[in-house]
């Protein structure tokens, strides 16, 4: 009788698969197998790379009996073999980010799916996206599942809404990052303390009859280790000066704003072969480029460097997370934005045609470190001279209105806040006419000086990148 070899545990006793860096996979739990029996052991296998493949597997015995061993000196016996697998293309699978006109807080997150497979029909069965900020909410109305086919060949997109579960969220992962990576290049000791865990918010949209539980089965470390794989691989390609080992001193496995997404299929009529893809570490495009502020010295100054090329190490490695922070930055998403929602019409008078329209501006935030204060001026079209900087392209009317009241306003907003003041426009005609004409000025409260010549600039001037329709009619 034998006992096959349970998971395999690394050389500091964590087990393997985990961010110790060991390769290996533990298939199976400890089982007894008797004289003539089987074990069927089922194996999962991702296959990200199209082509031709070779799997190398190895199986551990030892005998339970207490008789001396069969080989003196031998207490396991191990064998190894080989698969030959082919992985084929079944589905491609892109996401895309979008601003939300109502809310500029959400972002829509669309999933294109492509069925690249010959003459096989495939249905949707579930959506999970996994979060530390954002719940996701499928763009569509009812209660009712509805099944989502896809020919061969075919393309479907799946729209999905990303609303902030809190708005008190304190990035804690993305602060954390920040002073541990201060404390590695200008403190004499090197970070030890490991991350606080992140809170993660599991966002599951059935798409067929039945439901996956993807949250408290095996499908959760699957989904963990993916993770932990494009993390690891991103770190090692951006931070080329920072060795492997800090990593998990310096760079928690979670962020606060990235978005993790699983989409599992089946063949058409529930039948046959099913599959399952991942797209990890998606960005919705929200500015926390915060790795710059891991460059300023701290305030108790930084560790002295005694020797010429220690000195230059430091400045060589300042450098190089400034030239992968500004690489980075093609995003163009805004610190700070507004919308514009109409709220009521009313006419002036019955013998005038003039009506007067309420409109209510909102200021959000998007930043989870700074508060900001920030002066808000509404522009007419009549302003010629400044309406061609503060207004975007459009077919719209421009002559047939004018704010009217108070056109400039004073504010202050809260990390990942809003402020909305009321405002009025005039209208010498009935329809739908373009009312996005503002600009906004900001700057940063009780922002830390800077003393680092990559920090970031804190102050900012805003116009509108897209028209702000509405719809005047009595």
């Amino acid at each position: 009788m034998f006992v096959l070899a349970g998971p395999a545990i690394a050389s500091d006793g964590s087990a393997a698969g985990t961010e110790c860096g060991v390769k290996s996979h533990a298939l199976i739990p400890v089982e007894t197998l008797g004289p003539g029996e089987s074990l069927l052991v089922p194996v999962w296998i991702r296959g990200d790379r199209v082509g031709a493949h070779t799997l190398s597997m190895a199986i551990g015995a030892s005998t339970t009996q207490s008789t001396r061993a069969l080989t003196t000196g031998c207490k396991m016996r191990t064998r190894k073999f080989e698969i030959d697998l082919v992985v084929t293309p079944s589905l491609r699978v892109n996401a895309f980010v979008r601003p939300s006109v109502q809310n500029p807080h959400e972002r829509i997150l669309g999933i294109e799916i492509e069925n690249v497979q010959s003459g096989l029909d495939i249905q949707l069965v579930q959506s999970t996206f996994t979060s530390g900020h954002y719940e996701l909410l499928p763009l569509r109305t009812g209660t009712t599942p509805r099944v989502v086919q896809i020919g061969s060949k075919q393309t479907v997109n799946l729209m999905y809404k990303a609303r902030p579960r809190a708005r008190d969220v304190q990035a804690q992962p993305e602060q954390f990052t920040i002073s541990a990576l201060q404390q590695y290049i200008f403190a004499k000791d090197k970070p030890t303390a490991v991350p606080a865990p992140i809170r993660l918010v599991h966002s599951n949209a059935v798409l067929g009859h039945q439901g996956i539980d993807s949250t408290h089965s095996s499908l959760q470390a699957y989904i963990a280790r993916s993770q932990a794989h494009r993390r690891r691989t991103m770190l090692c390609n951006a931070y080329p000066l920072i060795p492997e080992k800090f990593h998990s001193a310096l760079f928690p496995l979670y962020e606060t704003f990235g978005i993790d997404f699983v989409l599992f299929w089946s063949e058409t009529g529930g039948k046959g072969r099913t599959g399952h893809h991942s797209i990890t570490g998606i960005d919705l495009g929200v500015p926390h480029d915060y790795i710059n502020e891991a460059l300023t010295p701290p305030a108790s100054g930084a560790a002295r460097m005694w020797l010429k090329d220690t000195e230059h190490d430091r400045q060589e490695l300042i450098q190089s997370i400034a030239n992968r922070s500004a690489a980075s930055a093609h995003r163009t998403e805004r610190t700070l934005d507004v919308a514009l929602r109409l709220t009521g019409v009313r006419r002036v008078s019955e013998a005038d045609a003039l009506c007067v329209a309420d409109i209510e501006v909102s200021v959000y935030n998007h930043s989870w470190q700074h508060a900001y204060n920030a002066t808000l001026r509404l522009i007419s079209p009549s302003e010629s001279d400044q309406a061609s900087e503060t207004k975007p392209e459009s077919s719209g009317p421009q002559a047939a209105w004018t704010w009217c009241g108070v056109t400039t306003h004073t504010l202050s907003v809260d990390p990942l806040g809003s402020v909305c003041v009321q405002a009025q426009v005039a209208c010498s005609a009935l329809g739908i006419i373009d009312v996005g004409m503002w600009e906004l000025s900001a700057t940063a409260v009780n922002a830390t000086a800077a003393t680092s010549p990559y920090a970031k600039s804190l102050e900012c001037k805003l116009h509108p990148l897209h028209p702000s329709f509405i719809n005047v009619t009595i």
